[in-house]
Formats: structure tokens, C-alpha cells, sequence
């Protein structure tokens, strides 16, 4: 078996950890934990938001040294950083103690793991099937998301919130350290061999044109539309997407639903995000990228729709379904048009420049979903203000130029 394979099995695990922390098993934890400090909505989201405000600082430092340094490293620091965070958040005892222990560690965390970094190895490794592999490493977040929420929360209740998060970072460094450690290499050649795919002429004859490019240069890759047009419609989209989903438990509690709907809806998006990776990612190496950000675009409108008018709970299970394909979509195809339209040996580089752009527009979204909360008693003014930035998303895809070929598996 080829050895991609392995790396896509250590990013896998990576990033079902992190990012099933982060965005589906947190908001059950953010729900015990505002209970006990008796904190407002607005409070309790200002742990994103101060996360968010963090990313921008940190991604376009470690950018670079996933394509400069080693990808592999910062997973490895990424991994450390997160145990010791979970830990730390254990023992804290007010709830902006909470906040900024979460979004100081947390946030250096989830950089280090996530598609920064996971994604450029993965680029790295595959050329001929790239779409497909990049939908199967980002899988790993769906799988965190189908398997977090439900062990988080049966914890919380078995313990509480505390003791559940030490168990959470003994899980870590059980399952991921030894991933990172001693399976994930940086590139092919680490291991003496070539990128899947090229033993493909077309394919090969554009790895040598890659490997003869130069990295571009910061100021290239800003003065670019393709930067702007990707970071700003990522980001309306990740915004929507994210601070609906991290106060999805409180939009559950906000509507007197029994404790057990917000994990179940969860478990839904989580398993529809899988089922999205793994079609959408395999996907666009046949109907494009920008048509399917397109499709992601659609299904997470319809969702964030149909969850405004706060409906029943078939329809939310429904909802959930879209939005959870939506999801799907996000990571391979972000990672695919940034391959794309900046190379691999700049994608680390182009990746971390962007994530600032739309770490400022997420950031808004959790005090929206706060204020929408505390000011009206409902989250569907939030989830309106959403659909009307995914629409602004969907409008910039045309400035977008991928050339006659939008194939994600094009190389360089």
C-alpha cells in the first residue's frame, strides 16, 4: 500500500480530535460550563471570538513554516499544546478564565493540527488523486464529530464537564502522539519515493513544473483576486457554518428541547459532514471546484433556513442533514482551490496569509449568535444575518477564474 495512505491516516486522527473538539464536542461542554459560572450567551461565545482573534494573529506565522520547516513538527507541538490545554481548561474557576485559557491554547492548537498544516502534507503525498485524499483526511473531523459529542457528553454526566476534558486529553495522547510522532513524514521523499499520481506522464510533467516554481512571495499571493475572492467566500461560509453549529447546544436548551436533541442533531451533521467529505472531496476531481462550493453554499442555506423557523424535530434532523453536507464540502475544496491557484510548494504560505481573512469574518458570527440570544430570546435574527452572508459568498465565486480545467487533481 502506498505510504500516503498512512500520512492520510495520521492527519485522519489528527483532526478528529481537534476539530471534533473544537466544533462538535465543545458545545456541550460550553453548555456545563456556562450553567456553572451563571455566564450570558454573549460570554460564553467570546471564547470563539477571542479564538478567532488569535488565529489571525498566529496563521500567518506558522503559514510559512509548514512549507519552510516542517509540517510534521508543528502537528507534533500542535498535539502537546492541545493536552496541555484540555488540562488547563480542567481547573479553571471563572468563566473568563475559561475563555482566554481556550482561546490562547486552543486556537495554537487547532492551527497546528488542522488544514494548515494536515492538508499541506497531504497535498504533498498525492497529485493524481489529491480531491480524494483530501476528502478522506478531512473525514476525520466528521468521525470526531460522530464520536466526541457522545463520549464528551455521556462524561460530563457520568462526571462532569472537568473530569471529562482530562479524559479527552489522556485520549490524545493515547490515539494522536504516536501518530504524529513516529507515522506522519513531511513528503514523499522522506520515504524515498515519489506523489501518487506520477507515474502519470500528464501528471509527472506537472510535478516537474511545480518543483521548478519558485514559492511565492507573501506580497504575491496578496496581490492576487484568487486571495481574496477564496478567503472572504471561505469565510462567510465558515462563519455561518460555525457559530450556528458552536451554539447549537444553547439554540437546543433556547427551545426547552430535551437534553439529548443538541448531541443527536450533532451526531447528524457529523455523519452527513462524512458522507459530504467523502463525495463532494472525490467529487470535484470531476465537476469542479467552484461548483462544488457552490453546492456546499446551497445546502448550508437551506439548513440555516429551515433551523431559523425553529421547526419540529424532524424537520431539524432534516436540517441538520444539509448543513452536515455543507460541511462536507468546506476542507477538501478549500484546500483544493488553494492548491490550485497557488501551488504546492506555497500552499502552507498562501493558507496561513488566508486564514486571517476569514478568522475576521468568522469571528463576528459567535457575538451575532450572542446578541441574537440575549437581545430577542431566539438565535433565527443570527441564522438570517448568516443565509445573507452566504449568499455574498456564492456572488464572489464569479470573480473566481480556475482557467477551462477546474480539476482539483491539477498540479502546481
Amino acid at each position: 500500500m502506498f505510504y500516503g495512505w498512512w500520512v492520510v491516516a495520521s492527519v485522519f486522527i489528527a483532526q478528529m480530535f481537534v476539530v471534533g473538539f473544537v466544533q462538535y464536542a465543545f458545545p456541550f461542554v460550553l453548555v456545563a460550563v456556562k450553567a456553572e459560572f451563571s455566564a450570558s450567551t454573549t460570554e460564553a461565545n467570546l471564547a470563539m471570538t477571542i479564538s478567532g482573534l488569535v488565529g489571525v494573529v498566529l496563521s500567518p506565522l506558522l503559514g510559512p513554516l509548514a512549507d519552510r520547516w516542517s509540517a510534521r513538527g508543528l502537528m507534533v507541538i500542535g498535539t502537546l499544546v492541545l493536552v496541555g490545554a484540555l488540562l488547563a481548561l480542567s481547573v479553571t474557576t471563572a468563566m473568563l478564565h475559561f475563555v482566554f485559557v481556550f482561546a490562547l491554547s486552543i486556537a495554537a492548537s487547532n492551527i497546528m493540527l488542522g488544514p494548515i498544516t494536515g492538508q499541506a502534507i497531504v497535498s504533498r503525498w498525492f497529485a493524481g488523486s489529491r480531491g480524494k485524499a483530501l476528502g478522506i483526511a478531512a473525514v476525520g473531523s466528521s468521525v470526531g464529530g460522530l464520536v466526541l459529542p457522545i463520549l464528551v457528553t455521556g462524561w460530563i454526566e457520568l462526571w462532569d464537564w472537568r473530569w471529562a476534558l482530562r479524559a479527552l486529553a489522556i485520549g490524545v495522547v493515547i490515539f494522536v502522539l504516536p501518530f504524529v510522532i513516529f507515522i506522519l513524514r513531511d513528503s514523499p521523499a522522506d520515504k524515498g519515493l515519489e506523489p501518487e499520481g506520477a507515474d502519470d506522464p500528464a501528471v509527472q510533467a506537472a510535478l516537474e513544473a511545480a518543483a521548478q516554481a519558485p514559492q511565492l512571495s507573501t506580497r504575491d499571493i496578496l496581490t492576487t483576486r484568487a486571495y481574496w475572492v477564496i478567503g472572504v467566500s471561505f469565510g462567510l461560509l465558515v462563519m455561518s457554518y460555525s457559530a450556528f453549529l458552536g451554539n447549537l447546544g444553547l439554540y437546543a436548551e433556547s427551545l426547552g428541547l430535551a437534553s439529548d436533541v443538541g448531541p443527536r442533531l450533532i451526531f447528524i451533521v457529523s455523519l452527513f459532514g462524512l458522507i459530504g467529505k467523502l463525495t463532494l472531496g472525490a467529487a470535484t476531481d470531476r465537476i469542479g471546484l467552484k461548483l462544488g462550493l457552490w453546492i456546499a453554499l446551497g445546502l448550508a442555506s437551506v439548513a440555516l433556513g429551515m433551523f431559523s423557523t425553529e421547526p419540529s424535530e424532524g424537520a431539524m434532523a432534516a436540517a441538520a442533514c444539509c448543513l452536515g453536507l455543507a460541511a462536507g464540502g468546506m476542507l477538501p475544496v478549500w484546500a483544493g482551490l488553494t492548491a490550485r491557484c497557488f501551488g504546492t510548494a506555497s500552499f502552507g504560505r498562501a493558507m496561513g496569509l488566508m486564514s486571517p481573512v476569514i478568522a475576521v469574518l468568522v469571528m463576528p458570527g459567535f457575538m451575532i449568535a450572542g446578541w441574537s440570544a440575549d437581545t430577542t430570546g431566539s438565535f433565527a435574527t443570527a441564522l438570517h444575518i448568516y443565509i445573507a452572508g452566504l449568499v455574498v459568498s456564492s456572488i464572489l465565486l464569479f470573480a473566481l477564474n480556475l482557467g477551462t480545467d477546474e480539476s482539483s487533481s491539477a498540479v502546481g
